[in-house]
């Protein structure tokens, strides 16, 4: 049976005073540290936290957001957002002003449709934040290598990413054999064949050594 709201509401209660007033805990020199403490009425009567936070849309998979991160736990100064909206809200969060209207990065990054990451290195290179957000993001090449030859392997076609985002490509070996192949190692000579090469080599050592 699922347990009741209140429950998971008391356990919020709790893990705020463990914030604000435990100093073993973890992470308190971010809450206690600084000054944030809980409002008399919910630190000495968990009832009154239960009935605010079930009059002002607590539900399952929410967390509590201080309104003004430098401000404390109190009916004035508190909401429930999602886990994403609270994280955007963190102090070390940057903001950017464009056209007059001010935006955390990632809520920039929704409106614009590109992932945080790529625009972050971008603003690591030294890029002002409008260029890094209005350059489009360079499409991957996934058509010049086809039919081209790099040593016995001719490339047939793109066949998606592997680790580290490398494009990956189908090739066909003079042997007949069919290989997948990084598009690096056969720029770079790296991989020339499905591996008949190497067994010709070997193939020919052994025989040298029984001769």
């Amino acid at each position: 049976m699922e347990k009741p709201k209140r429950h998971y509401i008391i356990k919020t209660l709790y893990h705020m005073k463990e914030r604000c007033y435990n100093k073993d805990v973890k992470g308190f020199e971010n809450w206690g540290g600084r000054g944030i403490t809980i409002c008399d009425e919910w630190l000495n009567n968990s009832e009154a936290f239960v009935s605010w936070a079930l009059a002002n849309g607590y539900q399952r998979g929410l967390t509590i957001d201080r309104i003004d991160n430098d401000g404390n736990y109190c009916p004035e100064n508190c909401q429930w957002v999602t886990i994403k909206e609270n994280n955007q809200h963190r102090r070390s969060t940057r903001f950017f002003a464009i056209n007059g209207e001010t935006k955390n990065l990632q809520q920039w990054c929704d409106i614009y449709g590109l992932p945080r990451s790529m625009v972050e290195k971008r603003l690591s290179l030294g890029w002002d934040i409008e260029k890094a957000l209005n350059t489009p993001k360079k499409k991957r090449d996934t058509e010049s290598l086809v039919g081209k030859k790099f040593g016995r392997l001719t490339v047939v076609r793109f066949v998606g990413v592997g680790s580290g985002r490398k494009s990956r490509f189908e090739c066909v070996c003079d042997c007949g054999n069919t290989v997948v192949v990084d598009r690096q190692k056969l720029l770079s000579g790296h991989t020339k064949s499905c591996g008949c090469i190497r067994q010709e080599k070997c193939a020919k050592i052994s025989a040298f050594k029984r001769d």
